[in-house]
């Protein structure tokens, strides 16, 4: 009799962990690489994007600046400067120069505070779809990282990117598995401004 009831305690228990198991299964994400240190490519300013001038020993002159929607910023004794376009490191040339007119040997040192031009959106069945805003170009598996991985529920083979602005690239595929599997790689492409990642 007291083998009996170990019997069915054991048996309860194991329908227990099976269940426990499976539940797991279907809460839990499934993993994506860590994206790459780093972007391909200089970051490029545009509209929206908010920067910190500093000037070193003329802390008058430092301050923060907003590229305007026509590409431009507005900076102390020079006025307007086109910022769009450009690098971190030409406007600071940019403003460097300009200076030279007004101030003696100005060292000039430019931080982007914050970036409101480079926005891609990563939707559908990942952990944490929503907008993100950059500082230059990822990759798709980058994208998926950033959204914290695929669901369960995910078709990692159709998933695609979509833009307007891509003109005739419309719908642009790309499958995790293989990508994964090292197959294909070439469709991880870097995305653009506006570009929205689809994991149906």
């Amino acid at each position: 009799m007291r083998r009996i009831r170990y019997t069915c305690w054991a048996v309860c228990f194991m329908v227990l962990c099976l269940a426990a198991a499976v539940q797991a299964s279907e809460t839990e994400p499934v993993a994506v690489p860590s994206p790459e240190a780093g972007w391909s490519g200089p970051f490029r300013l545009g509209a929206g994007d908010v920067l910190n001038v500093f000037i070193w020993k003329h802390k008058e002159l430092s301050t923060m600046v907003t590229v305007r929607p026509d590409g431009k910023i507005n900076y102390p004794l020079i006025g307007e400067i086109e910022a769009k376009g450009l690098t971190l490191g030409e406007i600071e040339e940019r403003i460097n120069k300009q200076l030279k007119q007004h101030i003696q040997d100005p060292q000039v040192t430019v931080i982007l505070e914050a970036t409101h031009s480079f926005r891609i959106f990563v939707l559908g069945e990942v952990m944490q779809p929503g907008v993100f805003d950059l500082k230059g170009p990822v990759t798709v598996i980058q994208a998926l990282a950033m959204a914290r991985g695929l669901t369960t529920f995910a078709s990692r083979n159709k998933i695609f990117i979509v833009n307007p602005a891509r003109g005739n690239e419309q719908r642009i595929p790309f499958s995790y598995s293989k990508f994964v599997q090292g197959e294909d790689t070439n469709q991880n492409v870097m995305l653009r401004p506006g570009d929205t990642v689809i994991v149906p």
